[in-house]
């Protein structure tokens, strides 16, 4: 494997015993024999003090600079079992350089927490990005790999508590440097607290002229002294917001994003449209979109098919590609060189397996998730204080949040997102024990039931009328990858939504008539209240509804966001208005 951007270079570790040690920084993790002992004296046991006492329907956002062996994350988890079932822990750690897998089992063996097990399986392969794992139904963690600086840069939260635990001062330089003070400060809610094990005048320093009023602790073991900060302001938690939610559209954004308000104890209302998309296909594919340079809509992309990894109805099975022009194979090979083969490898001349791609069952998902909808078609909405959903001849809903996740339905949505109805077509064929998911002119799915879906014909047409052709083209090519004749059991017609860059259109609906000077879609000031959008996922949308639709909700509620500031903005509904704008 050659260098690469998408992968972060994995922490070297030297044991003594049960003490690790970093060569790079010739510093260890932590004081030796007393590691556990050390991070919940002057981490976890101070937060625990601080928080205690706050309302059952508080959230709380700590934000640690150095994973290491997530010892931290994990004994806050474990302090928050004692709290209300309604508080939240949203826990972001930022690592430069990750431990490997091995080495996390081999510290975690000495420890004993009730997340431990759920955070091992979930520990993120150390591609450079942001990844969301959810180790306890009130606690929610934000995993982010990345140099500190651009980690904080690109992050969108309200910090309540800062962990500082990096290595000494005055051998990790950077992690200490003013500038990541700065974004400390920025990123601080009013009355945030900083804990650290450090008492160095460098910290102190930086602390304080970026705001924070420092004191000096009796340290633990071998330190003497240690740091703790604060902003002037008197704190309080932030309040989970309950505002009632309406999903318009129950195809795959729509389940995700009902999913993502389920899992924080808030029940939507989700309108079935009844417009055939492509979510009922029985098989859907779940593989990363990728190119040669690990561009962030190409990071996002990979981050959203490992986030799919639990979701129920996703089944591992892999995925070969097997390209057909020379341009597609030489693009792969050189991908394939940039990859782990835990990610990517090329089994045989022009097959690239994904290993960690496989497919997705709308339909086992739906069940699990146990929604009742409402199937209604909207003709009106308008918002009076709230937004208010008719059908021809009745109000459907009163809410004070609308999702609208139906791209199929151009009728609901302003000209100004660009979007277009693509038809795709599926049919289903006789197979015999085809064990993983294989992608070429077409896409052809395991055996289920002595049956195959295989998938991959697109129009820009608005029909719903099978297409005998395209019946045929299926076939055809199914034929020639598998090598035999086939008989078709099933055929599907449906339509996807796609914009105008066919990247997913997932934020805050602005308003349009705000952006006449806007230049930049960061600079967009004046939104929709309580409209969102969540659609146009094409033919990509069991890879990144998920993750998308998780991005959405988390930004609704004031949680540290699943994407970053730069993919928010690739997302953007008001990044074709402004593009226009820009270029006349």
């Amino acid at each position: 494997m050659k260098k690469s951007e998408y992968i972060l270079e994995p922490a070297e570790i030297v044991w003594d015993g049960k003490n690790p040690y970093s060569p790079e920084y010739r510093d260890v993790y932590g004081q030796e024999d007393h590691l556990i002992q050390e991070k919940l004296n002057v981490f976890v046991k101070p937060f625990a003090e601080l928080v205690r006492d706050i309302p059952g329907n508080s959230q709380v956002t700590v934000c640690e600079l150095g994973l290491g062996f997530g010892l931290n994350l994990l004994l806050t988890a474990d302090f928050w079992n004692s709290m209300p079932k309604s508080a939240r822990l949203n826990y972001v750690s930022i690592e430069k350089h990750p431990v490997s897998k091995a080495d996390l089992k081999k510290m975690l063996q000495f420890l004993e927490t009730s997340n431990k097990d759920q955070f091992i399986s979930h520990y993120p392969i150390p591609f450079r990005g942001q990844h969301v794992i959810w180790i306890q139904e009130n606690v929610r963690i934000l995993i982010v790999l990345d140099d500190v600086v651009s980690a904080l840069s690109n992050l969108d939260a309200n910090v309540d508590f800062w962990f500082l635990d990096g290595f000494s001062p005055a051998k990790n330089v950077c992690m200490w440097d003013n500038q990541v003070f700065k974004k400390i400060r920025t990123l601080s809610r009013p009355g945030a607290k900083a804990l650290t094990f450090s008492s160095a005048g460098k910290v102190k320093f930086n602390l304080e002229r970026n705001g924070f009023k420092t004191k000096k602790e009796r340290g633990f073991g071998k330190k003497k002294e240690m740091l703790r900060a604060y902003l002037g302001e008197r704190w309080k938690p932030a309040t989970i917001i309950e505002a009632g939610f309406t999903i318009v559209g129950s195809g795959l954004a729509g389940l995700f994003c009902a999913e993502a308000l389920i899992k924080r104890n808030i029940e939507p209302t989700v309108i079935d449209m009844g417009v055939a998309g492509p979510s009922f296909i029985p098989q859907l594919s779940v593989f990363p979109l990728l190119a040669k340079k690990a561009e962030p809509r190409y990071l996002m992309s990979l981050a959203a098919s490992e986030y799919m990894s639990d979701a129920p109805g996703f089944f591992r099975t892999g995925l070969t590609s097997i390209p057909g022009a020379h341009g597609e194979k030489k693009r792969l090979r050189e991908i394939c060189d940039l990859l782990p083969d835990s990610l990517m490898l090329e089994t045989k001349k022009n097959h690239f397996h994904f290993p960690r791609a496989g497919w997705f069952s709308t339909e086992v998902f739906s069940k699990n998730l146990g929604l009742t909808k409402k199937i209604i078609k909207i003709t009106k909405l308008k918002f009076d204080n709230y937004w208010i959903g008719s059908s021809e001849k009745e109000e459907v809903f009163c809410s004070k949040n609308l999702i609208l996740a139906t791209g199929a339905n151009l009728e609901l949505l302003p000209d100004q997102l660009e979007i277009k109805k693509i038809k795709g077509q599926a049919i289903s064929v006789n197979t015999c024990d085809l064990k993983n998911v294989m992608n070429s002119m077409v896409t052809i799915f395991p055996t289920v039931g002595g049956k195959s879906v295989v998938s991959g014909t697109y129009q820009n047409s608005s029909t719903l009328q099978i297409s005998s052709d395209d019946t045929n083209t299926l076939l055809g090519q199914a034929e020639k990858i598998l090598g035999e004749p086939l008989e078709i059991r099933e055929e599907w017609v449906g339509l996807r939504a796609s914009a105008r860059d066919r990247t997913p259109i997932v934020g805050h609906a602005p308003k349009w008539e705000g952006l006449t000077k806007t230049q930049r879609v960061r600079d967009v000031k004046l939104f929709e209240p309580g409209l969102h959008y969540c659609l146009a996922f094409g033919s990509r949308g069991a890879t990144h509804a998920r993750l998308y639709s998780e991005q959405l909700i988390s930004k609704i509620l004031g949680e540290p966001c699943a994407l970053g500031k730069i993919e928010q903005e690739i997302l953007s509904p008001a990044r074709f208005f402004i593009r226009n704008q820009v270029r006349s």
